[in-house]
């Protein structure tokens, strides 16, 4: 293989089975994609901040532990973005904002240290945008530069589908990784609620801030979420254990998948082409697939999330802006704001009901693998002020359910439009068998 042609294509499982055989030099993958790199980075500014110095010294680490003779760990030599608002020891995270510009933690996140355990290389961190909220930053959609990449992962991943990793890690509060992964035509996955643990991670919401994974493939993000998972004390002092999400998710599954459509209340914000898109894919899955209709209790959600995440919001930055100065945006400060005006009651009853919506759904997951649902209202929106909507994501990021965004499904104009896949609490291992799929049965 010529790594300087293909080095952008390889994805993360692939790249560590060549490692392995010796197929592929990691100096060489590694020369080439750096110049990659450096070619593809002024057009999409994915990254805010990479040093082909940083990744030396890592890679002097990867050299000693090879020679070793054991055997190679898991991402071995996989380069990985990891999103500026989660600590790394080696670069600087800037939380997106001005006015930590220069904060250089002086410990890794403790999924960055899982990561670089398992062998992983730190390639840069990816842009976020400011305080990991609404206001967009600079990094733009390499599917189409003049189309927003969706927020507030979006150097993530941006960085993924132009190649320049083949895995990337992300935040999301909202829909913070499945939005993008949708509009830049990549695969994201957001975890069940609490099976990563978030320390060293920008605290917005700690009640619905949750890591996620960006890939090119279901197989990687479940080899890279596997490594993140578990290994710490959940809510309640309970400890959460590692999952087999790889080899699960590489295995067929015991039985054909039943899968349950579900439109949403806000189906009639919807863009035309992707309802379109949307009734092409049910009539292409009506032997496995049927339209389940929500109660319109859960657009309840909608606004206990909003309550939650906006007086969270208010406490974690207001404190934050207060440690280290700076002038926030406008909807930045307009976010604190509304926050510090909710009431105690409303908080504690959006709470309280956080906690059981996920268990609102068991009664389906015992009839269905996954429901499947669209990941946006459409395809990335033209133009770079705002990062969209998430409304499409709300309620399961509020019920801390398991979704994956996957690319099935474009409009005319050839742009992704995302796939929302969403499976039972805890049940990760099982979603991402489904993905897979369904993947291979729509490819």
């Amino acid at each position: 293989m010529n790594p300087s042609k293909h080095c952008h294509e390889i994805g993360a499982a692939e790249l560590v089975a060549q490692l392995r055989a010796g197929s592929l030099s990691l100096h060489e993958y590694l020369g080439a994609l750096g110049q990659y790199t450096e070619a593809v980075e002024p057009q999409v500014q994915a990254f805010a901040s990479h040093s082909r110095e940083v990744v030396a010294l890592q890679v002097e680490r990867l050299d000693s532990l090879r020679h070793t003779g054991m055997p190679l760990p898991g991402l071995y030599g996989v380069p990985v973005g990891v999103k500026d608002n989660i600590d790394t020891m080696d670069y600087p995270t800037e939380l997106g904002f001005a006015g930590t510009r220069g904060r250089t933690p002086g410990e890794d996140a403790l999924l960055v240290h899982k990561l670089r355990e398992a062998g992983a290389i730190v390639w840069g961190k990816t842009r976020c945008t400011e305080l990991a909220y609404m206001e967009p930053t600079v990094t733009r959609n390499p599917r189409a530069l003049d189309h927003t990449p969706g927020g507030s992962s979006s150097g993530s991943a941006a960085a993924v589908a132009a190649g320049m990793v083949p895995v990337a890690i992300g935040t999301q509060t909202n829909g913070s990784v499945i939005r993008p992964a949708a509009f830049c035509g990549v695969f994201g996955f957001k975890p069940s609620r609490d099976l990563i643990f978030n320390g060293g991670v920008l605290a917005c919401s700690p009640s619905l801030d949750q890591v996620g994974v960006f890939a090119r493939n279901v197989e990687d993000l479940a080899e890279v979420a596997q490594v993140l998972v578990g290994g710490h004390e959940g809510p309640g002092g309970r400890m959460v254990f590692p999952m087999r999400l790889g080899e699960v998710c590489r295995e067929a599954p015991p039985m054909p998948p039943r899968l349950m459509f579900v439109r949403t209340p806000q189906w009639d914000r919807m863009d035309p082409q992707a309802c379109e898109a949307f009734e092409e894919l049910r009539e292409e899955l009506k032997d496995c697939m049927v339209e389940v209709e929500l109660p319109a209790s859960i657009q309840n959600a909608l606004g206990w999330h909003k309550t939650i995440m906006e007086a969270e919001m208010s406490v974690h930055l207001r404190t934050l802006l207060a440690a280290h100065g700076g002038r926030a945006s406008a909807a930045t400060q307009a976010v604190i704001e509304r926050g510090a005006a909710i009431l105690a009651s409303d908080y504690l009853t959006a709470r309280e009901r956080m906690d059981k919506a996920a268990r609102g759904f068991d009664e389906f997951f015992d009839h269905f693998d996954a429901i499947v649902t669209p990941a946006t209202l459409g395809a990335a929106p033209a133009g770079l002020t705002s990062t969209g909507d998430p409304v499409m994501c709300t309620l399961w990021t509020f019920a801390g359910l398991p979704a994956l965004s996957l690319p099935l499904l474009h409009d005319e104009g050839g742009l992704p439009i995302g796939v929302q896949l969403v499976g039972a609490a805890r049940n990760d291992a099982r979603l991402l068998r489904t993905a897979r799929w369904l993947t291979e049965r729509l490819a």
